[in-house]
Parts: C-alpha cells; structure tokens; sequence
C-alpha cells in the first residue's frame, strides 16, 4: 500500500503543482465525474474499514464485511437492504467477538449460496484464519457456523471464495512465516452440515510457484487459474490448475512477470467470453504504479501476455487491487486504491472503465475520482454490476468525520 502521510500546502505553489500534474497526465484519462452516490457511511457501531467487496442476493440486498467496529470492535457482517426513494437501509447482521492481535479479523468478498446463506473468510496475522457460514433463519436472525479451521501448517486463507456447480467451495491459502508456500483447496458440504477439506495441490518454492494470492476460477473445463506472489523472477505469475484423472490435479505456469515489466498480480483473474484472462498487477509499468493485463490462450497450449492499461497516477489512478467486472458490452470495471485528483490532490483512488477499441487498444475513462471526506477513499476491492448497469463498490476509510468508510454507487 501507498503511503499517504503527506498533504500538500494550501498554497499557490501546490496548485500550479497540481494543474501541471493534471495537464502531464491528461492523455491517459478521460475524466466522467458524475453519476457517484454514497448510500452508506459506517460509523463504529455498524462496523467500519470495508476492506471487502460486495455481493448481491435475488432481492437486490447487499452484502459486506467491515474490517473492525461493531459490538466487540471486531468486525461486522452488514446488508444494505434498497428503500423506495433510493434510499438504503442498513443492517447489522454479526457482530464478530473476542479477536486480540493473534485472532482473525473478517477480510474479503462474501459468497453467497442458493438460499440465501453467506460464507467468508476470517485471515489472522499470527495465526491460521477460517471459513465461517451464516445461516440465514426463517425468524429473520443469522447463525455463525466455522466451517473449516485452517490448520498451522496451511497457511491463512486468501479472501475470495468460489462456487462450483455441485455447491463447493474452492480457495487458496498464502505462505506464511513458517515457510510453508500456500495451497489450493476444496470445501464440500457432509451429511449432516458439516464440511470436508481436501487439498487439491500444495505450493511449493521450489518449482518457483508459491504464495498464490487471491481467490481461483474456473474455466469451461473445470481448471483453475489464480495469481501467486513469487515466480522465478520473483515478481508474481498466473498458475493453472488442471484435474487429473487419478485425482490429483496438475500445475502449470501460464505466465510469469519480469523485472523489465514489474508484477505484483494481486486480484482474483476475470474471463471474458472467448476465453481470455484479465487481471491487475499493482507494481507494473514504467512508474509501477500498476496495470491492467489480458492473457490470451495460443492453440500450441501456450498463453500471451498484452498490457491493455498502464497506470499513471496523477488524475489517472494507481495501485489496482480489486477484481475487474466485464458489462455486457465487454467494457472492464475497476478501482484503483491510489492516485486521482481527489483530496485536494492526496490521491484518494478511482473508479475506472476500460472500452475496447476497433483496432485491439483500450480507452480509458476514469468514472469517478473519491474526496475522502465527501466520500469516501481508497477502495480496496473490486465492484459489483448488477443488471441495469449500476456499479457498487466500498471505499476502506473516509466519508465522514472519523472516516469510517463508505459504500457508494455509480449509476451510467
């Protein structure tokens, strides 16, 4: 993460500063600043730090996690429930309890299943995280079941989860001090509510692909791919992951970041139609301060890498973390945690859409630029699109006077 201890003086040479940094940056951005409404500010009691993304049941209602806040400064489960007049109301779901600095902390994007009941991922900082599940009851109340209690030689998981058709859940776990390097896993429900884990393939540095950090999905033919954080460069890849018929399933590296273009993949990747992958790097490009990159499949078995979108800061973001979104007219969705003219210039982060181009290149169009105070800054997750083309996102701090974070809308 950036630093973001400075503010610049409010003074005439700060703005020339400014303006000039604005005209530099001009040509990779063009700014769409309308259309950005918060519909929910945290305060301590609701939860605050929204380190999450968010996810959507049938009704609309909206689902996240915050970082801490809530009953025992723990974290919270919330929904956003749309009112008539648009307005949305808020509901604390679950308070977490008893963390200290060695528990977990609830982090990432909540799945939800068929009916209605939501999972997500506790990480700790000195210890192994967990998967909880809460059970959605008929009265309207909410049950926390763990569903799996990471181990200490399985590392901590990683914050996104994902469905297969048959209702399992996949994910990965990231290395950790004890020089363990990760591992990809399955969750698959038991008779009787409980959940069996199975190890689907151990990470090891040794074949130069350890700490896979981010949540997998799945092709049309049933291989995973996710971003790890080492490589033989030591600047991040993408992996495959591919079923075996004895059982086992089988590495391959699809990509591996260079010192010539930086790294640091750090999202869960995004197919498009024809079966190409998408994802950011958050440490690429000339300044480093990120990129969007396409990987196209080639029929010798062999994957190419394009840099579609290569951040510039200033009035153009940097930084992306958060997983992109396609629309139905293939346009990418995304935020980024720094960068932007927000702030008074601190650089609060964007949201950003990328159009493709008749002849293979990508526009840019930065949709909105965040205040802090107004609303909200440094989005650290990715978005939700729902079916009129809203985007809905959270922002990790601002948005009020003690700054607890924000969950906004963007309407086209």
């Amino acid at each position: 993460m950036t630093n973001k201890s400075f503010a610049p003086p409010a003074s005439t040479a700060a703005q020339v500063f400014a303006i000039a940094l604005a005209l530099l940056f001009s040509f990779s951005a063009a700014v769409a600043q309308a259309g950005e409404t918060v519909i929910h500010r945290f305060n301590k009691t609701q939860g605050s730090g929204p380190l999450s993304g968010l996810t959507s049941d049938s009704a609309g209602n909206l689902y996240g996690t915050t970082y801490s806040g809530g009953a025992a400064n723990c974290g919270t489960v919330f929904e956003l429930s749309p009112s008539s007049g648009g307005t949305w109301t808020e509901a604390v779901l679950y308070s977490f309890t008893g963390c200290t600095q060695v528990t977990q902390t609830p982090r990432g994007t909540l799945a939800i299943d068929k009916t209605g009941n939501l999972f997500g991922v506790l990480q700790g900082y000195f210890t192994s995280g967990l998967i909880f599940e809460l059970l959605k009851g008929a009265n309207g109340t909410w049950s926390y079941t763990v569903v799996h209690n990471f181990g200490s030689n399985e590392g901590d998981p990683n914050v996104d989860l994902t469905w297969d058709s048959a209702g399992n859940l996949y994910g990965t776990t990231s290395l950790d001090s004890t020089g363990f390097d990760g591992e990809a896993f399955e969750l698959s429900s038991q008779p009787g509510g409980s959940w069996k884990e199975t190890v689907l393939y151990s990470f090891n540095y040794s074949n130069a692909v350890s700490g896979p950090n981010a949540g997998v999905i799945f092709d049309s033919k049933g291989n995973l791919y996710g971003p790890y954080f080492g490589g033989s460069a030591g600047f991040g890849g993408v992996y495959e992951l591919s079923p075996q018929a004895n059982g086992t399933w089988m590495l391959t590296v699809v990509y591996n970041f260079t010192s010539a273009t930086g790294g640091g993949p750090y999202s869960k990747l995004t197919f498009d139609t024809s079966g190409n992958l998408y994802g950011t790097a958050n440490q690429a490009g000339p300044l480093f301060v990120g990129e969007v990159f396409k990987l196209t499949p080639t029929p010798n078995g062999q994957w190419t890498e394009t840099t579609i979108h290569t951040f510039n800061s200033g009035n153009d973001g940097a930084y992306p973390q958060g997983t992109l979104v396609f629309d139905a007219s293939g346009n990418l969705y995304g935020t980024t945690l720094d960068g932007g003219l927000g702030c008074n210039q601190s650089l609060c982060g964007t949201v950003f859409k990328l159009t493709p181009r008749s002849n293979g290149t990508w526009k840019e169009t930065i949709l909105h630029q965040f205040e802090s105070a107004e609303d909200g800054s440094e989005p650290q997750a990715g978005l939700l699109l729902d079916s009129s083309g809203n985007l809905y996102g959270t922002t990790s701090v601002g948005g009020g006077r003690y700054g607890y974070g924000t969950v906004f809308e963007i309407t086209p």
